[in-house]
């Protein structure tokens, strides 16, 4: 929906803002709505790659699931959260 995207939209420049909890629960709840916003999951995944060693196994299962979901492979992602 066009309100979605614009939500996506406004929303990766406030990625650089987020903790672990909260890049979890953004890329969760987009890709719950079955949004896919490319720039906002590529901004969550450089900021995820930043952080990993903040999140928790729950953050990880989740943002893993979310980006399984938008069906987006992001090798160093992957890698980083497999370690």
């Amino acid at each position: 929906t066009p309100l979605l995207a614009s939500i996506a939209a406004a929303s990766v420049a406030k990625v650089l803002e987020l903790d672990a909890q909260n890049l979890s629960n953004t890329a969760w709840a987009f890709a719950t709505v079955e949004v896919f916003d490319l720039p906002l999951f590529e901004a969550i995944t450089d900021q995820v790659q930043r952080q990993i060693r903040h999140f928790g196994s729950q953050q990880l299962v989740n943002t893993a699931w979310a980006f399984a979901t938008v069906a987006l492979v992001q090798v160093p992602l992957l890698k980083a959260i497999s370690h």
